[in-house]
């Protein structure tokens, strides 16, 4: 069992990218003041509660940002405090921090004593997201963080740091049994659950949380100790879920699996031993389900995989699947490929196991976005889901991504994929991502890699495009290999008339300043950020951008470095990619964003001057990788 505080304590690591560019979330809006007071009369006569519903969560709403306003309004009396709840708690997180946990012993009070509470939190609520904070967690069990992690941890022994782990588990276990008691008595209009935890949970909590309100429904990280089937008296005969986001694995080692812990399914495979939970559970909600995301990273043999059994559950009202990390039996996959699909990602593994289904599958007539995050290793797998992609002709949004280190005989987007976009016919096509692999290279040879020029004159002829991403080699990481051409671009892409927004993403440039570097050497080009009498130059153009300029940025965009260098690289860098997106708009007439050199630009047109070119503008402070903005923009989100 994966039962321990500290598998908290420590966190994820999220890795060196910056990402903060399009990562904003809007707020949940206030539900109806007669929906949150349950039934129960309002007894105030002022004329702000006689307002309709809709006008008082419009108010409450327009307070969200005012904490002090909307306080005060909780003041005034009991139906206020209601409409001043209905916007403080419409969204909730349990972090483990004190206020959180207090939050959460009021609403076991509510769910417990209901008849000694004069105004209510929980009918409030309309998202929940569990997710323990590290410091949180590191702070309330200082104790035996300190045993483990702290400079004193030599001086307590193993029975004693065991006793402090076992008393951290035990009161853990207890706090997240009531927060799913609090989800499933005192909450009757919640909406979202999201459960972000590696500590393993246990049958009870999906006997909670299955007879909860929330009709969409987030399971991240979780792990489970046994394979629970999902029925009654478990759970409810139907689970009326309306989405459901999977990333779910069973308590057991890589030896567990490779002893043989998975039946027998057909044509040679194995089920993976967790199949029996995911099973029952999508045969509750297949009726009502019209999303599906879902992850499963386990560490099996290839040959193992998920079943859903002999009988698969029909998925009548699936518009959404984003299948990632999941390798699926035949049966399974072709049971989700419901001809409602709207929007589909195809899974990064098992796919060469999958041939048959793809081949056999119907085109999915209403199928709007197509997404294949990297195509199989092996050339015999990308057959089948090239065919796959020319009976999807009719698609609107379209992401084909080549393994990152695929190159010569190994690359499969140029051979299977630019020759069926060269067919034409994907007259609605609108959004389309493009990656290609490259060669990883050996210390010492790190080659740089570029787009044929096949492939560009085929994209500028799809002209229906309105957002075009491009992406070579590595896609994380300081190892930057594809030294791109401008001027090649444009040239090929012009006919794109309506383009409104162009992504170029892990380019680089050579550093003409230094002659001691051959091309290679344009992979450090953003970890070297070398100056020379270019970048001095280029540092001093644009200086309007630099007058609300802080210590904090200097010192962020220095990096450690000294007499700020590294600050003056990335006005340098800045000024230069303005100037190529300024290039960009003046072949491109539609064109409102462009992304190069890990900088996301608009632009504005000057007021007094009309027919001038348009000026581009950094949308960020500083340089960013926008891997979540690209993911809603050019995956399926």
């Amino acid at each position: 069992m994966d039962r321990d505080v500290t598998t908290f304590m420590i966190g994820t690591y999220s890795g060196p990218a910056k990402d903060e560019f399009g990562t904003e979330t809007s707020a949940e809006r206030p539900l109806p003041l007669d929906t949150v007071m349950q039934g129960r009369r309002r007894r105030s006569r002022c004329r702000l509660l006689q307002l309709p519903d809709k006008i008082l969560a419009d108010i409450v709403d327009l307070l969200a940002c005012d904490k002090a306003a909307l306080a005060s309004l909780a003041l005034a009396n009991s139906d206020c405090r209601q409409l001043a709840r209905s916007r403080q708690f419409a969204e909730i997180q349990f972090d483990y921090s004190p206020q959180a946990r207090q939050l959460l012993f009021h609403l076991m009070a509510e769910a417990m004593h209901p008849e000694d509470m004069e105004t209510f939190i929980g009918p409030c609520v309309r998202r929940v997201t569990f997710e323990p904070h590290p410091e949180h967690a590191k702070e309330f069990h200082h104790e035996l963080c300190g045993s483990i992690f702290g400079e004193e941890a030599g001086w307590y022994s193993h029975e004693q740091r065991r006793q402090l782990r076992r008393k951290a588990n035990d009161y853990y276990t207890k706090l997240r049994t009531a927060s799913a008691l609090a989800v499933f008595a005192a909450m009757p209009n919640l909406e979202a659950f999201a459960w972000q935890d590696p500590f393993s949970i246990d049958e009870d909590f999906f006997g909670m949380i299955s007879r909860s309100s929330a009709q969409h429904i987030r399971l991240s990280r979780v792990v489970i100790d046994e394979p629970w089937l999902m029925r009654p008296p478990l759970t409810p005969p139907l689970w009326p879920l309306r989405s459901l986001d999977l990333d779910v694995r069973l308590a057991l080692s890589p030896d567990d699996y490779m002893g043989g812990r998975g039946g027998a399914a057909g044509g040679g495979d194995t089920d993976d031993p967790i199949s029996p939970f995911f099973e029952t559970l999508l045969q509750r909600c297949a009726p009502t389900l019209e999303s599906l995301s879902w992850r499963h990273l386990s560490m099996t043999p290839v040959k193992i995989r998920i079943s859903l059994g002999s009988h698969p559950p029909a998925f009548p009202r699936l518009q959404y699947l984003r299948l990632v990390y999941v390798s699926l039996h035949r049966l399974a996959f072709s049971a989700l490929l419901a001809p409602t699909l709207r929007h589909l990602e195809l899974p990064l593994t098992g796919l060469d196991g999958l041939e048959g289904c793809l081949t056999a599958s119907r085109p999915l007539p209403d199928l709007e976005s197509l997404v294949v995050s990297m195509l199989p290793l092996k050339s015999q797998a990308c057959v089948p889901v090239a065919r796959f992609i020319r009976r999807h002709k009719h698609v609107r949004k379209l992401l084909v991504h080549d393994y990152e280190a695929a190159h010569d005989d190994g690359n499969h987007l140029d051979p299977f994929i630019i020759p069926i976009l060269a067919g034409g016919g994907f007259d609605n096509l609108c959004c389309l991502s493009l990656g290609w692999g490259a060669d990883p290279g050996v210390p010492g040879r790190l080659p740089l890699a570029l787009i044929p020029e096949t492939a560009l004159k085929t994209l500028g002829a799809i002209v229906s495009l309105e957002r075009l991403s491009l992406r070579v080699g590595c896609g994380f990481g300081w190892k930057h290999q594809w030294l791109i051409d401008h001027n090649a671009l444009q040239r090929h892409l012009k006919r794109l008339r309506r383009l409104k927004m162009l992504a170029l993403v892990r380019d680089t440039y050579f550093i003409l300043s230094d002659l001691d570097l051959d091309l290679t050497h344009a992979v450090r080009y953003y970890s070297r950020r070398f100056i020379g009498e270019e970048e001095l130059a280029a540092a001093e153009a644009r200086e309007h951008l630099d007058v609300d300029v802080t210590p904090a940025d200097i010192k962020e965009d220095d990096d450690g470095g000294s007499h700020g260098e590294g600050w003056t690289w990335e006005k340098a860098h800045r000024n230069r990619m303005l100037t190529q997106a300024e290039e960009y708009a003046a072949v491109f007439p539609e064109l409102e964003f462009v992304y190069c050199g890990q900088r996301p630009m608009g632009f504005r047109r000057d007021a007094e001057s009309p027919v001038a070119g348009r000026e581009a503008i950094p949308l960020t402070r500083h340089r960013d990788d926008c891997i979540t903005f690209f993911h809603k923009t050019f995956g399926i989100a």
